[in-house]
């Protein structure tokens, strides 16, 4: 806890804002744009904005998703429990539409992975579904990735404007003015003009004609769109977007779709990604046998290898907008601490076998915050169920066993994957997920405490665990997380398996 606290107040040292500053009386209606009163008082678009409400002990106004996530963050873990969002329950239903009291029902539904508090990542979600009329507030975090090709919609509470239109100034010679150059009547404001009552004093540049700041606009941007898309998508960002379905026998049809349009498609890979996907399977092959096969599969017997059969991609607008927010904000994190031994407070781990292959072939992973690809053994049903759907963390553990806690465990191996892989009309199957490390929990430890650990990540500064097996025992490096955000099952791999054999590790 203490470390994330840190992050957000490094993150407001970042924006150049003071620790605690009055708040300013007027809030959105501010008009001031002298630079003494901006930088002597709190404004609501401001970093310092929340910690300046709680210090004035104001009730704030609210112009973004995250800035209402942040309020029911108080200390800044990054990690909203129930009884937190309770505090602000009232005004979210304020903010929003037909939004019910937070019982059980609705609080399963926002934390829809079932591991007791919320991120930001599942608040965003919810507050999309239900159209909760406040820029989301991403700008920040996807710098301008994404927000360029949208309107700056205005984040005050009912006010309907949804494009920032600069306020203009007064022409000094009024209705005596001479001039009818085009440049010059778009720039200035005249009296037959319909903002000419608006527009005061010889300022307004960072004004909107709605008559709140441009800095409370923020990237109109919602639903399928808040978030870019890798290129080699079919639903990649931007013009020509498509929705494509797979037919029976792996044909793909393709019907245009809205640019804003929510989309969940399995699709069959080129060939060339079959080849690299079997030359993955075959550089991460090892014929070291565990305890979980054993009790698996009833047999210590190792499969020679691994033949890839079938691969489809997973593109699902709503699983992959969650990463994303989540892999945003958690390079913002390691921003923040860069003055602060990063490598002591968050050791990076570049040697994963998976990640360093698939780099190979022009993966594009942020390693600086332990971006990973990795693998995950499941049954085909199941793969299909947790790309619709996610991983359900209240599930986790049931069918893998609980050494390190109850999380969603994934492997560099894929014959570490393949003990918990289900043979399901012939074949066996693993997901290959793109996962988000963050701070990582090392763990070399003959006997872990598991609820320790677990603590360590759903409730302390860690994201994920790595527990290191071929230290302990010589046989394979697990990782497992908690925050179903952190994972994006990007590929469904169905393969065969080789003739069994008795390896040198059979006990």
């Amino acid at each position: 806890m203490a470390m994330r606290s840190r992050i957000r107040r490094a993150s407001s040292s970042l924006s150049g804002a003071a620790c605690v500053r009055p708040v300013c009386k007027h809030g959105v209606e501010c008009y001031r744009r002298n630079p003494d009163h901006v930088s002597a008082e709190a404004h609501p678009a401001d970093a310092d904005y929340l910690d300046s409400c709680r210090a004035c002990r104001m009730d704030p106004v609210f112009v973004s998703i995250r800035k209402l996530f942040e309020w029911a963050d108080s200390n800044g873990s990054g990690k909203v429990t129930r009884e937190n969002l309770q505090q602000v329950w009232a005004e979210i239903q304020r903010i929003g539409k037909d939004i019910g009291p937070l019982d059980d029902a609705l609080w399963h539904e926002l934390d829809d992975d079932g591991n007791g508090h919320i991120n930001f990542s599942e608040f965003a979600e919810f507050t999309t579904q239900k159209k909760i009329e406040l820029p989301l507030g991403l700008d920040d975090l996807f710098d301008s990735s994404n927000a360029g090709g949208f309107t700056l919609k205005c984040g005050v509470f009912e006010c309907d404007c949804t494009g920032f239109r600069e306020l203009r100034r007064k022409c000094k010679y009024g209705s005596e003015c001479y001039q009818k150059s085009e440049e010059h009547r778009s720039s200035f404001a005249h009296p037959d003009d319909e903002d000419w009552t608006a527009c005061v004093g010889p300022g307004g540049k960072e004004m909107c004609r709605c008559g709140h700041k441009k800095k409370l606009h923020a990237s109109s941007a919602c639903g399928a769109d808040a978030v870019p898309y890798p290129d080699y998508w079919s639903h990649a960002s931007g013009a020509g977007r498509s929705s494509s379905s797979t037919a029976p026998g792996g044909a793909s049809s393709t019907t245009p779709v809205d640019a804003s349009s929510e989309f969940m498609d399995l699709l069959p890979v080129p060939d060339e990604i079959m080849v690299q996907l079997q030359l993955l399977v075959d550089s991460t092959y090892s014929d070291v046998t565990t305890r979980d096969r054993q009790r698996h599969s009833g047999s210590w017997m190792v499969p020679r290898g691994f033949e890839v059969q079938s691969v489809r991609r997973n593109e699902n607008s709503k699983l992959w907008r969650k990463y994303c927010v989540r892999k945003a904000e958690l390079q913002k994190e390691k921003l923040a601490i860069h003055g602060e031994n990063p490598d002591a407070a968050w050791q990076v781990h570049r040697d994963v076998k998976t990640t360093e292959i698939w780099e190979a072939y022009g993966g594009r992973l942020d390693t600086d915050i332990n971006e990973w690809y990795l693998w995950h053994g499941t049954s085909a049903s199941a793969a299909e169920n947790i790309c619709r759907s996610d991983f359900k963390m209240r599930l986790a553990g049931s069918a893998t066993g609980t050494l390190y806690g109850r999380g969603a465990y994934l492997a560099e191996s894929i014959t570490k994957a393949d003990e918990y892989s289900k043979v399901e009309d012939s074949y066996h199957t693993v997901l290959l997920c793109r996962v988000l490390g963050g701070r990582v929990r090392y763990c070399d430890e003959r006997t872990p405490d598991p609820d320790g650990l677990t603590k360590d990540c759903t409730e302390g500064d860690f994201d994920c665990i790595l527990g290191d097996r071929i230290k302990t025992s010589g046989t394979y490096r697990e990782f497992i997380l908690f925050d179903t955000e952190n994972v994006y099952p990007e590929y469904i791999v169905k393969y065969t398996r080789g003739e069994l054999f008795k390896s040198r590790s059979h006990p």
